[in-house]
This record gives C-alpha cells, structure tokens and sequence, in this order.
C-alpha cells in the first residue's frame, strides 16, 4: 500500500513539474532551474548508479539516497536562479544539453560497445564528452538567443517528464503522437507569451509624429 502511495506521489509530481515546465518553463527562473538542475541531476545519477538513462528509475524502489541528492541539486538550482537569472539560464542551458545529450547516450554505447569493441573505460569517457559536448551546445544556444533557447528547453525536457511519468513506451506510435502534440502545444503557448512579453514592452509608437502647430506659436 505505501509503495502505491509513493508511486502515486511521485506520478503526481512528475506531472506538475513536467507540464510547468512546458508551458510556463520560461517564466520564472527559480522555478524552472530547480526543475532543470533536478531532471539533470537525477539522470545523470541513475546513469551511473543505476545504468538507466532516465531519472525515472531513481522512483523505482525508490532509491532515497540518490532521490535526495537530487532534491538537493533542484534546491540549489533554485536558490540560483532567485538571485542570479542570466547564471542561472547558462545553468539551465548546460544542464538540459546534457540531458539531451542522454538521448544519443545509448546510441553512443551499442556503437562503441557492440560494433568497435572498445573497452568499458573508453565507453565511459565516450559518454562523459557526449555529456560535455551536449551542456555546451546548450550553454551556447541560451547565450546566443536565451528566450528562445529558453521556451525549446523547456518545452522538451518538460515533454520528456510527462511521457516518463505517465509510462509511455517510448518504442510505441501512440508515445510519438502524444510527445509531437505535446511539443507543439507547448511551444505554441509559450511563443505566444513570448510575442506578448515583447509587444507590451516595445514603446507606443505615437501615431502622429509631427509637432503640433500650436507649439509653434505663443498663444
């Protein structure tokens, strides 16, 4: 009963986060670092413990120790992006490449592992640079164009949370048609914020421009 009861929790919670990121993922830094910093983290964390890719896995169990590293590095990420939101989105940036990176992780692995036959040594440090190189593509786009990086990011990792915590096989059509709607819902939500942000920024334009002809003369 308890383990359904924290199987429920944890569903719930994945929800929430998943779909705050994906339509409101640009908002407020604060709250979307520490969402960021926690998918980032728990993935990373279940890739070298666990052997599993997704942060998902950490709830299988679940594994309380690597669960609250992860809530520790959210909380950090948080405080983060209260205080500092241009570090802040260079954190997100970096830490969503690497999970992204991730995706091509397991396609990394077979190639090196089962077609070159290297070593499990240099498999390892083969994901390290997928990571590394996955964070700065990341960094990079967030410090060329932050919002726009910003409103991708966050759309896709948030998508990614969703299906995980729903438990869609990612290996099924029906899971591409949910994730592709799920994407373009997103993105159409958040741009269309983002055009409003900049319209109701943008000065008035006074329609005309021209002086008065009343100024000209000393009434």
């Amino acid at each position: 009963m308890l383990n359904f009861l924290v199987s429920v929790l944890f569903f719930i919670i994945g929800l929430v986060l998943g779909f705050y990121l994906l339509l409101l993922g640009r908002r407020r830094m604060l709250v979307t670092t520490a969402i960021i910093c926690l998918a980032a983290t728990g993935s990373l964390l279940a890739l070298i413990f666990l052997g599993d890719g997704s942060g998902w896995a950490l709830t299988e169990g679940p594994d309380w120790l690597l669960l609250g590293i992860t809530v520790a590095a959210g909380i950090i990420g948080g405080i983060l992006g209260s205080r500092q939101e241009h570090v802040a989105a260079a954190v997100v940036g970096f830490a969503a490449g690497g999970y992204i990176a991730l995706w091509f992780y397991d396609i990394a692995f077979y190639l090196v592992v089962n077609i070159a036959h290297w070593p499990e040594q240099t498999t390892f440090w083969v994901g390290v640079a997928i990571l590394i190189i996955g964070g700065l593509i990341g960094l990079f786009l967030t410090r060329r164009s932050e919002a726009v990086a910003l409103i991708m990011i966050t759309v896709f990792v948030g998508t990614d949370i969703i299906i995980k915590a729903l438990g869609l096989s990612p290996e099924k059509s029906f899971t591409a048609v949910i994730t592709i709607s799920l994407a373009l819902f997103g993105l159409v939500v958040q741009y269309a914020q983002y055009l409003r942000e900049i319209k109701a920024d943008r000065p008035q334009i006074v329609a005309d421009s021209e002086t008065p002809v009343t100024e000209y003369f000393d009434l």
